[in-house]
């Protein structure tokens, strides 16, 4: 589990330096990571959320410890606690078992 000490301690060395903080794994992204960027203005809002595929029966083969229906309730609550934040991702295409209808 991410805990946000080690971002919190970075952003303070110097408030100048613009930290972009990328790639916390969707099953563990703990509120107090999204109060500190809201709060820190040195640290870019702007997240990397890795989900890897639209499909829970998918992510379920992949072993991935989220569903495509709590992704998209991470993402709501990413934009709630941080207005105006900017989302990237990445995605798999054609993994093992995966068909068109996935």
């Amino acid at each position: 589990l991410f805990r946000s000490g080690w971002l919190d301690q970075v952003s303070r060395v110097d408030p100048e330096m613009r930290i972009r903080f990328t790639s916390p794994h969707p099953k563990d992204f703990p509120d107090e990571v999204l109060q500190l960027i809201q709060e820190r203005h040195n640290i870019c809002k702007q997240i990397h959320l890795p989900v890897q595929s639209g499909s829970s029966r998918i992510l379920q083969a992949m072993g991935r410890g989220y569903t495509r229906e709590t992704y998209l309730e991470l993402v709501q609550h990413v934009r709630e606690s941080i207005p105006g934040v900017n989302l990237s991702s990445d995605f798999i295409a054609g993994f093992c078992g995966e068909d068109r209808k996935s």
